[in-house]
């Protein structure tokens, strides 16, 4: 197998207590193995991580975007994805849940699959997260005929070709999941990989945090009606 170059792309939010750690781990597991450009997508933070992040630009030959405003999570992920160069992109969470060793477990597929996707071992997240998630899994499992486990992770080395479901991304908050079901129905090759999984070093999620479970519940019944009016009878 001959090696890609990969686009390794973080989108982050207020992840001061972390994104140095996070960014460092990175550049070092990747450093002299392949070929890859990493990019940073700031989204409006408002805890100091814009000024962590202009350091670690002067260290490290890392591409940094930074936001005046914050946009959410699902607009900054479709954002970021403007500015890889390469055909492989690995799209990472910043907030340090995954072992940057893990990567070497996706990349033995990129020759068979145009998604990867990290399914998480042994998840260390708070149980309400991990039943929102179960939850969300199997009503698309249900709904749409798939066959995976893990659709909203944030752990996935993604070819470009996939790059023109993007645009139509917009009924569900989790970007992974209508990213999956979307490629699903237009018939790229997916495959599920277990990756290890860390505990949250501090606070809470900034995607869903525990207050908004009963609006996010709504939004995805509503968004996988819309996503299941929408794709109809394809598959």
């Amino acid at each position: 197998m001959e090696q890609p170059e990969i686009s390794v792309v973080f989108p982050v939010y207020n992840e001061a207590y972390i994104i140095e750690k996070t960014i460092h781990s990175y550049y070092n597991e990747l450093k002299g193995k392949i070929d890859f450009e990493m990019i940073v997508v700031e989204d409006g933070s408002t805890d100091g991580t814009k000024e962590i992040l202009k350091k670690l630009k002067t260290e490290l030959p890392i591409k940094v975007y930074m936001s005046d405003k914050r946009k959410g999570y699902q607009k900054a992920v479709i954002d970021s994805l403007k500015y890889p160069t390469y055909d492989w992109i690995f799209l990472v969470d910043s907030d340090y849940q995954f072992d940057p060793v893990n990567f070497w477990n996706l990349l033995p597929y990129i020759d068979e699959y145009d998604i990867i996707l990290g399914k998480k071992v042994k998840r260390r997240d708070p149980l309400y997260r991990i039943v929102l998630s179960k939850g969300l899994n199997f009503l698309l499992r249900l709904f749409f005929g798939v066959p995976f486990r893990d659709m909203d992770t944030g752990f996935r080395l993604i070819n470009r070709r996939v790059l023109k479901v993007v645009d139509m991304i917009h009924c569900l908050k989790y970007f992974t999941s209508e990213l999956v079901i979307r490629s699903y129905f237009e018939n790229f090759r997916i495959i599920e990989v277990p990756v290890t999984h860390f505990k949250r070093k501090q606070g809470s999620t900034n995607v869903f945090p525990i207050r908004g479970i009963p609006f996010v519940v709504i939004e995805e019944l509503i968004g996988l009606l819309k996503l299941k009016r929408e794709l109809g009878s394809k598959k």
